[in-house]
């Protein structure tokens, strides 16, 4: 075949189908709405909150988009849910694993009420006040929750490549953060690392499947500040140049073509890659990106 530069055939995702995990709102349904409005033939969009996700699904423009109630916290309503996609599609193409918390907040710690430098003993008391639960809990569903998510639906990823229904490779897309390379402590200690965590986490699946020859990619997006339930409180506090370049937080329009790109054959040849889209947040940051 020859090569193509139609933006149609590079940017759009005729056919595709994909499950988003936190599809409800914010980036999850940033990107089912783009998958709908270029071409897939099925989104499905989980969740625990039924409701919601079926409001979710209704702003689809072409109607693509379909709920279903899960806890990717249970292994259960994991398989539940793939077996759906299993009786009705038989296969899918792209796994976007978006769901996550925020975690105790530890920044608070480092600054008395009047501004002034917390001592040691006040800022390790202020980390000490959430259970150890808390923070267990986050990492629970930031990282160990993407692999149980990714492994539920790993056949249903091998049986899309045998289909032959898109030109790219099957695909694991992950939400990350900028928080998992920030050494500041913008969020808090768990949010950060378990982020960090389940970028590593991400990597390892990349190299695992290749060693395997699954021709399954596994990829990383990194947002900054996008208006979202998980970051009603924050959205409002970057706005300055010294924090970011851009003076404003992301879009859904950045969002979306950042993921139709990393979804689509224009970025069929990303593998182990982390792509991230903070506006130059994480420039101003102390950081290991």
């Amino acid at each position: 075949m020859a090569p193509t530069n139609n933006i149609q055939d590079l940017f759009s995702v005729p056919g595709l189908v994909a499950v988003i995990t936190g599809g409800g709102s914010g980036l999850g349904l940033y990107a089912a709405r783009a998958l709908d409005a270029n071409g897939a033939k099925a989104v499905y969009i989980l969740g625990r909150r039924e409701e919601t996700l079926k409001t979710a699904a209704s702003t689809g423009v072409n109607g693509r988009i379909i709920p279903i109630a899960c806890d990717v916290t249970d292994k259960a309503s994991l398989a539940a849910a793939a077996d759906q996609v299993r009786r009705e599609q038989g296969y899918i193409n792209l796994l976007f694993a978006n769901a996550g918390i925020g975690g105790p907040n530890n920044a608070s710690a480092a600054k008395r009420e009047d501004g002034s430098q917390a001592s040691p003993k006040e800022f390790a008391d202020a980390c000490l006040q959430p259970e150890m639960a808390e923070v267990t809990k986050t990492m629970h569903v930031n990282n160990t929750s993407v692999l149980y998510t990714v492994m539920s639906f790993l056949d249903l990823l091998d049986l899309g490549n045998k289909q032959q229904n898109v030109a790219q490779d099957s695909q694991v897309i992950v939400t990350s953060s900028i928080a998992g390379f920030s050494r500041a402590m913008a969020t808090g200690f768990a949010y950060s690392t378990s982020k960090a965590a389940v970028t590593h986490l991400v990597k390892m699946m990349s190299t695992s499947f290749a060693q395997q020859g699954f021709r399954i990619r596994a990829n990383v997006i990194a947002p900054g500040l996008y208006p979202s339930e998980l970051t009603a409180n924050s959205v409002d506090q970057v706005m300055e140049k010294e924090r970011c370049p851009s003076l404003r937080t992301g879009s859904e329009e950045d969002f979306a073509g950042t993921f139709l790109y990393m979804a689509s054959r224009a970025g069929a040849y990303l593998n182990g890659e982390t792509l991230v889209t903070d506006g130059g947040r994480l420039a101003q940051m102390p950081a290991v990106y």
